[in-house]
Order: C-alpha cells, then structure tokens, then sequence
C-alpha cells in the first residue's frame, strides 16, 4: 500500500498561542451555521453588545468581555427547530434549557469559563434575575439578552426589505423592543443601546461584508492571547463535539467515540503520540459542519432524496472552513474534510482515490463508519458486530477502504465495538 506521507505538525502546537477573541469567534462562526439561511447572528449579536458596552461607559475589558460572550451565547443551540424558535418569538418558553446548556458547554474549557454565568442567563428578564446573582453578571447578561432581541427583529426585518432601509426605521425597530423596558431590559441597557443606534455605522457594520471585519477591528485593539497546553486544545475539541453530537439524539457521543476508536486504532498501527493525539482532536471535530445540516435530514426515518444527499455532502467542507482558522498549521482542517472519501474515489466532497488519501485519514474514514453503523439511526436500530463487519468486509473488498487499517479493527472488534456503543463523554486512552 502507498501512502502519502503524514504532514509535519509544527511540535509548538504543544504550546500554541491562541488569542481566545478570534477562538470565540470562529467557535462563533460554526455556531451560526445552525442558523442555515441566516449565518450570521451569534457574530452580529457580539457585535451589538460591544456597541452597547461602549454606549455604556464601559472600559475596553469589559466591551470585549461583552463581545465574546455575545458571540458565544448560543453555543448551546445546536438544533435547528431551536434556533427557529429562539428567532421566531421575543420570549419563549424553552428558551432556559439552551441557556443551562451553554454554561455547562462553556464551564468544561477554562479559557471560556468566565463568560459561563453570563450565558446561563441570558435569556432572563431583567426583572426575574436572581438577586444572589453578582451585579456585573445581570448587566451582561441583560445587555446580550437585549441585543439578541434587537438582532432579531433586525434579522426579520432585513429578510424582507432592501439592507440600506434599515436606517430609515431603526426607530421604529426600537420601537418595538421599547414597551419592555424595565421587565425584559434594564433602563440604563436600553437607553444605551438608544445612544448607540442613533448612528448609520451601527446598522452598517451589522450587514455579512463588514460584520467580521468590525469585530476584528475590536479584537485587534488590544493582546487577548493566552498560551494553551495540549489538554486545552483537546478540551476545546471536545466542547465542540458536544455542541455538535448535542444537534440530535441519534448523534450524541458519535464524535468522541469516532475520535477514540481512532485513536486507538492509530496506537495498533504503531502511529507516535503526538500524531494520535492530533488524530483524535480531528476525530472530535470531524463533523463541525455538520450544525448546517437541517434536523429533518439528520432525523429522517426513511432514505434521503437527491437534494437531501446533495446537503449532507457539503459538510465535510464546512467542517474545513471552520477548522482552517481554529487550528491553522496543522492537519486537522484536511483530515476533517476527507473523511467520506474512498480509495475507488467514490466519495466526496473531492473524489480523491489512492496515494491521494494519507494514512491518518484512512483510520478516521474507517472509526466513523464502524461508529455510525454501530449507533442506532433513525431510519434502523443499532447493528450488531456481525452486521457491521459484514458491510464493511464489502466496502473493503469492493476498494473503497484500507485493507491493512481495517484488518486492525477486524482483529480487536468486540474491543473497538465496545468502544462504539459506550455512552457518556468519558475519554478513553488519549495517552
């Protein structure tokens, strides 16, 4: 078997310098993916809750406070039947349960920790917020729950109208957000998002070709970078697989049992550590774009049509897009968007056969095949060792897989099926 060679990985990822603005911002941007015809409103609602925090007085720390955590604080909405909900209705119901999920997203990676108690309540009214809470919490909390809103409204208005009307009726879309002053928004955030809104630029900076740029104009302005271990750039790997298995319950803990069979299987053929360990934080991550995908395709009970199958294709490259600018230098973004490819070349998104396709990608082609045929789908209950291996004998013997990689799952199957099935987040053999 020839194999392209495996890339040099820079060995400084060990100690990589990360700027946490620019992390939250492209966690941010796959997050908006579950939006799927509006991609764009964790960044606009980050953006907005700078705005404010300046109208606010608010020194430099705490306007970039505002903005990470108003581009994370729905981090814990992954489901797109959710999101149209949240975009759907000024309050709603439901909303508490995405809000207790988020912190718990947030509290598992240290360097987003301290914007936890903020997203916990961010969709609580003014009114309602608890008084044991700490006052600097309800303030952000409120001032995103009020951008949020305002991006909404924002939102539904842009959808039917020509972008530069808006700034004919930012009073009017202020209007609308005003008769809840004092229950859902405190006195001082509203009038300070009055202040900011006076100004064209405010609405301007919120259209998709200057949004990024203006947030990196603030990200810009002072040195947020943190320097991380390899346990923390796991840890982010693994808050965004949850995020991502958290999109249905016919995918929860897919991603992290796909990241270690691969690493396992990476051990058995002998791979170093420090390549199994990039291996499994692809396998974390491998399904990133997978947020763009409707729920009714990840849920449907019967086969996809045509113009499904063609949705779900695309994945992979959104899975790269979002991984290029999180861990730039490494293999991770490449590794990811493979892994549907085959040897015969009849997989996708690139058609790529043979030497094309390296070794790492191999092992992670073959974990989320034996995974998913392992886990129960909506269209089948889960298979057994047998059936799995039956089907995946057949892709071997028709090219599409790796001989030599898949006679190493075959040889330790009840092991690597064990694996598969185990439910819960616990990290098995990352050393």
């Amino acid at each position: 078997m020839k194999q392209e060679s495996i890339p040099v990985i820079d060995q400084t990822f060990m100690g990589i310098e990360v700027d946490v603005g620019r992390a939250a911002h492209t966690v941010t941007k796959a997050l908006d993916y579950v939006g799927i015809d509006d991609k764009s409103h964790g960044r606009r609602v980050g953006l907005i809750s700078h705005r404010l925090a300046h109208g606010l007085g608010w020194n430099k720390e705490r306007r970039h406070f505002a903005l990470i955590a108003g581009m994370l604080h729905d981090c814990g909405v992954s489901s797109t039947s959710v999101h149209k909900k949240l975009i759907a209705e000024l309050e709603w119901d439901g909303a508490e349960e995405h809000c207790i999920r988020g912190q718990y997203f947030l509290n598992s990676f240290d360097p987003f920790k301290r914007y936890s108690d903020t997203i916990r309540h961010h969709h609580t009214r003014w009114e309602h917020l608890p008084p044991s809470l700490d006052e600097s919490v309800k303030e952000y909390s409120n001032l995103i729950y009020l951008a949020d809103r305002l991006d909404v409204i924002y939102a539904s208005y842009i959808s039917e109208n020509p972008l530069h009307l808006v700034l004919l009726e930012k009073n009017n879309i202020l209007d609308k957000l005003r008769p809840y002053i004092g229950t859902l928004f405190s006195e001082s955030n509203f009038h300070a998002l009055e202040i900011a809104a006076k100004r064209d630029s405010f609405w301007l900076d919120l259209r998709d070709e200057y949004l990024d740029d203006s947030i990196f104009e603030v990200l810009s302005s002072g040195d947020y970078k943190i320097s991380l271990a390899f346990e923390d750039i796991e840890a982010l790997g693994e808050l965004i697989s949850q995020i991502v298995d958290a999109k249905s319950p016919f995918t929860h803990y897919h991603s992290i049992r796909v990241a270690d069979i691969a690493f396992r299987m990476a051990d058995l053929l002998g791979l170093d550590d420090f390549t199994k360990r990039i291996l499994r934080i692809t396998g974390l991550l491998h399904d990133v774009g997978k947020l763009r995908t409707p729920d009714e395709i990840l849920e449907k009970p019967g086969g996809l049509s045509p113009e499904e199958l063609a949705q779900m294709h695309s994945h992979p490259h959104d899975s790269k897009r979002v991984l290029k600018g999180l861990f730039p230098d490494t293999p991770i973004a490449k590794w990811a968007s493979q892994h549907h490819e085959k040897l015969d070349g009849s997989g996708y998104p690139y058609g790529w056969s043979n030497e094309q396709i390296d070794l790492p990608t191999r092992i992670l082609s073959i974990s989320d095949i034996f995974q998913a045929l392992s886990q129960k789908r909506p269209y089948r209950g889960r298979l057994t060792v047998k059936e799995v291996l039956t089907i995946m004998d057949d892709m071997v013997s028709g090219g599409q897989l790796d001989r030599d990689v898949y006679s190493v799952l075959k040889d330790n199957q009840n092991d690597f099926y064990e694996l598969a099935i185990k439910e819960g987040t616990e990290n098995f053999s990352r050393f």
